[in-house]
């Protein structure tokens, strides 16, 4: 549901995460960095969405016990009260969005808003930013942005799509980790998609991401990130 050329996801920072080695992380990985085909993907993918599955059901059990409904019935702001005292629960949130989003990404942004992952996506990703904003270095706000800024405009499925929207959560993230690539050429192409005046602070961000060294720790999202700043700057032909 988003692509610069892609990612809903925004690559959060995974880890903490990887540290306690949460299995939908090797499964996204596997899916984005090593699958070679389409088909290969939606299997991965698939597989990443039970595990959500799985663990979103531990994690309403024990909401049940704190009086919450259910989180599919209970508001958002209700659902992260509870959450908050529950360990991992924001990484569970943020996590099961984040392998929706690449999930939808295989299968087609439009099959996908019916199905309804975008409104999926923007529930988890909300609550996972109630409880922690500046998680996995602003990731819930990343994944925000970044789905209002490329989901496809439905009438009566995701009218909430709001390109103000993503340059707001956007720029959230990038106030919790300034040094974040993905962020910053997010925020680039969501600037150009919004107001097209913008293209030359947009531009010279991307050259400043080209510019600047990758973080070692997380050479290979940066170096993603690298690839899709040059991929804009061939588009906008700067």
């Amino acid at each position: 549901m988003a692509s610069a050329r892609g990612r809903a996801s925004g690559w959060p920072r995974e880890g903490a995460a990887r540290r306690r080695g949460d299995r939908r992380l090797p499964l996204r990985f596997k899916g984005q960095y090593v699958a070679a085909t389409n088909d290969e993907k939606k299997q991965i993918y698939s597989a990443a969405k039970k595990e959500g599955e799985a663990a979103l059901a531990l994690i309403d059990k024990q909401l049940a016990t704190k009086g919450v409904r259910s989180i599919t019935k209970a508001t958002e702001k209700e659902v992260a009260g509870a959450a908050k005292t529950i360990p991992s629960a924001d990484e569970v949130f943020l996590w099961d969005a984040v392998n929706w989003g690449e999930w939808a990404l295989v299968y087609g942004k439009l099959a996908a808003v019916r199905e309804g992952a975008a409104d999926r996506i923007r529930r988890e990703a909300t609550i996972a930013m109630l409880i922690d904003p500046k998680l996995e270095g602003g990731a819930p706000p990343r994944v925000l942005g970044r789905l209002h800024d490329q989901t496809p405009h439905v009438p009566f499925l995701t009218g909430w799509a709001s390109s103000r929207e993503a340059l707001k959560f956007l720029n959230q993230s990038l106030q919790i980790d300034p040094t974040n690539k993905i962020t910053r050429v997010f925020l680039a192409e969501a600037m150009v998609n919004n107001n097209s005046d913008t293209k030359p602070q947009a531009i010279q961000s991307l050259r400043d991401i080209l510019n600047t060294p990758n973080d070692p720790n997380y050479e290979v999202e940066q170096a993603q990130a690298v690839d899709e700043a040059r991929a804009l700057l061939k588009k906008w032909r700067a």
